[in-house]
């Protein structure tokens, strides 16, 4: 497409149109001001919580290989140590991602209370939903595993008190 610079000038209707960004209400940004502090505050335990996790994990790897070397006979085998080693890792992991999610929607707020725009806050918004989405999946994912660990334990139950009769 070439602009012909001979043409009158038009007026773009679509632009005349759309209202202006009527902002941020200051009822709304002092709200949110007074919640960035705290979400900022949450989302550093919960990467102090992940690295202390991690650092366990650490350690526990760390004593497996010592218990394997040290006398036999030992409470607890050296492979355990390394499966729950392994199990603390991947559970810090799960704490980074809501971590990320809160410090992105506590820098969401903070773009927010400089410009006072609504798109600003449409992204802070966005994050804490995303935040509160992974949160509500992760109580799920416990409800069933709770669900599935109490039929376990009525199933092994069950078979104990079958065992015991037929001996």
């Amino acid at each position: 497409m070439t602009i012909d610079p001979y043409s009158p000038p038009t007026l773009n209707v679509h632009a005349a149109k759309s209202a202006p960004d009527p902002g941020v209400s200051q009822g709304v940004l002092a709200q949110l001001a007074g919640t960035k502090p705290w979400v900022r505050f949450m989302s550093v335990l919960m990467f102090v919580g992940a690295g202390f996790m991690l650092l366990g994990a650490l350690v526990l790897l760390l004593m497996g290989g010592m218990i394997a070397e040290s006398a036999k006979g030992v409470a607890m085998p050296p492979g355990l140590m390394a499966g729950i080693a392994v199990l603390y890792a991947a559970l810090s992991i799960l704490y980074i991602y809501p971590a990320l999610k809160l410090w992105k929607y506590a820098n969401g707020i903070a773009a927010l209370l400089i410009s006072g725009n609504s798109v600003d806050l449409e992204v802070a918004l966005s994050q804490q939903r995303s935040f509160w989405k992974f949160l509500g999946i992760m109580v799920i994912i416990c409800f069933v595993l709770y669900f599935v660990a109490i039929l376990g334990m009525i199933a092994v139950g069950g078979f104990a008190a079958m065992k015991a009769q037929g001996a």
